[in-house]
């Protein structure tokens, strides 16, 4: 999957649960991910407990919601006694979900942990799983429990190439394909089972556990000792070089204390996230470690440990970063502020010539002289500072980008300019809404060609990245192979050309012009809908605002210029009224005698002279 993001985003947002029965450490990071996705349940009781991961994908509202309304029934009903129980529990929740008509999905994987009736003896354990997320089971010693699911895990990844789940796609309704060596449910899930994802349902049934994708949990019953420790990952973790046993035996390492002290698991779940990153992991990451046996668990319940803040000029990067502090209850500014109270004690105790340090210093020196020495740490003045060199680095990147190469006359900002300014400028973009004017479709006016090319196959990709002096391969580029993107510019005093990648790669990269297969695209007709529908669908839309200049479109034709699959959105030129906007695409009508122009329809930078843009 696409990275996303110029760096990681490796703050971790932990929590700590302690209780007569359980103790729970948990961490979450962001990494390269656009935004973070996972859920998590920790209900701990006096004598059972359930715990789950729920790993998202095209969005956060499915694991959000589960995540949710798991934990509202089981304060409600106490707990599942049963398989039957389990499975109506997840049928029940999933059509709940599927009938709020939101996006997205979730996989789930969860252990519901009773706790033994006499000191010593075993803990039962009811292990369900819905997708590829996984539940482990460790050693005092460092071993894995040698379970019958992947990798000797618990649980079994439920992929669409697996066999059984094979046979279930195809009898529903739909299929199997390999999309870049990945076998896809209908060419797109990766997972055949999982929350939500409401297109892979809509053949099949009657019954719930009868459609491509299915929530049908696949549950298990172990006994384990009080000595155990079990371990709840999202996909992430596994994903890269990190197999489930030396997942354990990282955690295993982590947990082991000095006489005397408390352990703490939640240290045990950062480390085993921050390996998976060094391990390769592209995803979100999400660790749950549970000890079995009451006590407390040291450290704070609720703590945010910042990472690095290395792209502050990018704004997905500062946006994730802003998101994952959130997920500890503190702001921005707050997690800056304590940044940079984390990097003045350790460089005060580090030797400045080694890696480390200097690394530090580089982050550091993006603050100036920073906050003077006489604002408390921690203190809201402190943090004011913080928020206020925020908002002056966020104009000032927008600015930045004005009239590039040279020629800032005439030159509006492009999409993707306006967008950074306004998302991380919350003054200006108060003063555009009051305006009336959206977020993410203010006063379009790209500079980019449309071109499409689509890039060679890795075994071709790399070795040319490789070969040539101006270029460095970046992992990342792996994940463009086959793919198509949009040519920014040319180069061709050393034959490269800047391509980007729209979501979900979602980025920009240098490229050699011989590995880009130019790709001849027709301009498709659309015609819009009557304009009572379209106000209603522009209304209804997170990412659009209404403009009475979209009046005029009702019943007029146009042709594409873009395609944002991501929010199902179209920017089309429509020359009759001299209009450039982006409309859902439920709104508009592909015309079945479109065909190829001899000429493409301008686009918004050759038209802004002669059409308004919206």
């Amino acid at each position: 999957m696409g990275q996303g993001l110029p760096k990681a985003v490796t703050s971790v947002a932990v929590k700590r649960v302690g209780g007569t029965a359980f103790r729970v450490g948990f961490a979450e990071m962001n990494g390269w991910r656009p935004s973070m996705e996972d859920a998590h349940v920790i209900y701990a009781q006096d004598t059972w407990g359930f715990f789950g991961v729920f790993d998202g994908h095209g969005g956060d509202q499915c694991s959000g919601f589960i995540a949710r309304r798991i934990n509202e029934e089981l304060a409600k009903s106490g707990m599942p006694e049963s398989d039957e129980a389990v499975t109506e529990l997840a049928f029940r929740l999933d059509k709940e979900f599927l009938d709020s008509n939101q996006p997205s999905g979730s996989t789930g994987t969860f252990v519901i942990v009773q706790a033994p009736s006499t000191p010593g003896g075993d803990y039962h354990l009811r292990v369900g799983n819905i997708g590829d997320s996984r539940v482990l089971l460790g050693r005092a010693d460092g071993s894995i429990f040698p379970g019958p699911g992947t990798d000797r895990g618990l649980t079994t990844d439920h992929k669409p190439d697996l066999p059984s789940e094979r046979a279930r796609i195809e009898r529903t309704g739909g299929n199997v394909q390999e999309v870049m060596g990945v076998a896809r449910v209908n060419g797109d899930l990766a997972v055949s089972r999982a929350f939500g994802d409401a297109q892979h349902k809509n053949t099949g049934g009657p019954s719930p556990k009868d459609h491509p994708v299915s929530c049908a949990p696949e549950l298990q019953e172990f006994d384990c000792g009080p000595t155990d420790f079990l371990m709840l990952v999202c996909d992430g973790i596994s994903e890269g070089s990190f197999p489930n046993e030396a997942v354990v035996k990282l955690a295993a390492e982590k947990l082991q204390i000095l006489e005397g002290q408390p352990v703490d698991p939640a240290q045990a779940a950062i480390a085993v996230c921050h390996e998976a990153i060094k391990c390769g992991s592209k995803d979100n990451l999400s660790c749950m470690i549970v000890l079995l046996g009451g006590g407390e668990v040291p450290g704070e319940p609720v703590e945010f440990i910042p990472g690095p803040f290395e792209a502050p000029e990018n704004a997905a990067f500062r946006k994730a970063y802003a998101s994952m502090a959130e997920h500890a209850g503190i702001t921005l500014p707050q997690a800056l502020e304590k940044r940079y109270y984390n990097c003045e004690k350790q460089l005060a105790t580090s030797d400045e010539e080694t890696d480390a340090a200097k690394e530090l210093a580089a982050e550091m020196s993006q603050y100036g002289p920073g906050p003077g020495k006489e604002l408390e740490q921690g203190s809201a003045e402190r943090v004011d500072w913080f928020q206020n060199w925020l908002d002056r680095t966020s104009s000032e990147s927008a600015a930045g980008g004005m009239g590039e190469g040279g020629d800032s006359e005439g030159n509006a900002l492009s999409r993707d300019q306006l967008w950074e300014m306004l998302q991380n400028n919350p003054r200006l973009r108060d003063m555009a809404e009051n305006s009336g004017l959206g977020l993410d479709r203010l006063l379009i006016n790209d500079q980019e060609p449309m071109r499409t090319v689509r890039v060679a196959k890795l075994e071709e990709l790399k070795p040319a990245v490789e070969a040539h002096s101006a270029l460095k391969w970046d992992d990342r580029l792996a994940d463009a192979c086959g793919c198509e993107g949009i040519v920014l510019r040319d180069d061709e005093s050393d034959g490269t050309a800047q391509v980007r990648f729209p979501p979900p790669l979602g980025f920009k990269a240098w490229l050699p012009t011989s590995m880009l297969q130019e790709l001849t695209q027709p301009c498709k007709r659309v015609k819009a809908c009557e304009t009572q529908q379209l106000l209603e669908a522009v209304e209804a839309h997170s990412a659009l605002k209404w403009d009475d200049r979209l009046a005029k479109l009702s019943g007029q034709e146009g042709f594409v210029v873009q395609h944002d699959k991501e929010d199902a959105t179209l920017q089309v030129r429509f020359p009759s009224v001299s209009l450039t906007a982006w409309l859902p695409e439920s709104t508009l009508t592909y015309l079945e005698d479109s065909q190829p122009t001899t000429e493409a329809p301008a686009t918004p930078a050759e038209s802004e002279d002669k059409d308004e843009t919206v």
